[in-house]
């Protein structure tokens, strides 16, 4: 019998379609997320895609936090992108996708979200758009991306927290300590970081042991207490502070560099930076050090040599 009329099967295996990716951006037209039991289920996608992406990671979950490129794309929409795989990230990859991608995806499919709920804010419950934000204030911050992180820092305090659907106290304490240390740690601007806690303890009647020593510690330069509270505080505290690593350990460098003549090489790669991770060549490396290392000692400088006595200018006997 003929087969002519017949159509012959694809060998061509079908596209499988990343559920968060094939939503958009409302901003560019999709209306895909524009009903509340939607953004509902697409929320509910993009945590389980993140506990997936922790469970996959937790061996080296820092490291996966870290992989997204530094530069920004110019497009929000684009942003944060991808890093391309390298040869070495093969152990980062999750079912064919780098830790970066998949954390790319993430980082953009809560702000496709975010806009969703923007556009709808007078139809869906607050407490949803809470909950949303929040999520991804957390996810944003341990990612280091600001652009994600910090408008909604803003929004949720200045926007979704009222009186009338007021955040959970614990919940409103952690935001208001990140926008604090963001502007402190990574915009470098006590000024308003001051200002901003003297705010917050006249409205909220905020308090934050850990704030206080980080804003001391930066405004008067004192990196053996910054160290010290970087090691005392959660995660997302701890990235923050991050932030302000270089020009802390630079200052301590600095400081050592115009007080000592010669110091120990533990002192100077632990005490100087907070952790024991660096080594010497490495902060040589790094901070483009001039120093001379001589064995377990570093040589900042050398003391300057006694001057001669200038012979016949001693005084004659009498």
């Amino acid at each position: 019998m003929s087969q002519r009329g017949k159509t012959p099967a694809s060998r061509l295996k079908p596209v499988s379609l990343d559920s968060l990716e094939t939503v958009g951006f409302v901003s560019k037209g999709d209306r895909k997320l524009l009903d509340h039991k939607a953004q509902n289920d697409y929320f509910s996608k993009i945590v389980e895609r993140y506990m997936a992406f922790c469970a996959h990671h937790s061996e080296d979950l820092d490291a996966a936090w870290t992989s997204l490129p530094t530069s920004a794309s110019g497009d929000a929409t684009k942003n944060p992108p991808a890093a391309p795989p390298q040869p070495t990230e093969k152990q980062a990859m999750i079912k064919g996708r780098s830790a970066s991608a998949e954390l790319s995806t993430l980082l953009l499919s809560l702000r496709k979200l975010r806009e969703a709920l923007l556009a709808t804010a007078s139809t869906i419950p607050v407490s949803f758009s809470q909950r949303v934000h929040v999520f991804s204030v957390k996810i944003s911050i341990q990612a280091r991306h600001p652009p994600s992180y910090f408008p909604s820092l803003r929004y949720l305090l200045e926007k979704l927290h009222s009186p009338s659907h007021p955040l959970p106290e614990s919940e409103l304490k952690d935001l208001i300590s990140y926008l604090i240390l963001d502007y402190a740690c990574r915009q470098d601007d006590l000024v308003t970081a001051f200002e901003l806690r003297a705010k917050a303890r006249c409205e909220h009647a905020f308090q934050s042991p850990t704030v206080d020593r980080v804003l001391t510690a930066l405004a008067h330069d004192n990196w053996v207490l910054f160290w010290q509270v970087r090691k005392e505080v959660d995660s997302s505290i701890r990235t923050l502070m991050n932030w302000a690593e270089d020009r802390v350990r630079r200052h301590a460098l600095k400081a050592v560099g115009s007080a000592y003549l010669n110091v120990g090489v533990q002192w100077i790669t632990e005490g100087c930076t907070g952790d024991n991770h660096w080594t010497w060549d490495r902060l040589v490396e790094t901070e483009k050090l001039g120093w001379q290392k001589d064995g377990d000692k570093i040589i900042i400088r050398k003391p300057k040599p006694k001057p001669q006595p200038v012979p016949g200018s001693g005084k004659g006997k009498a």
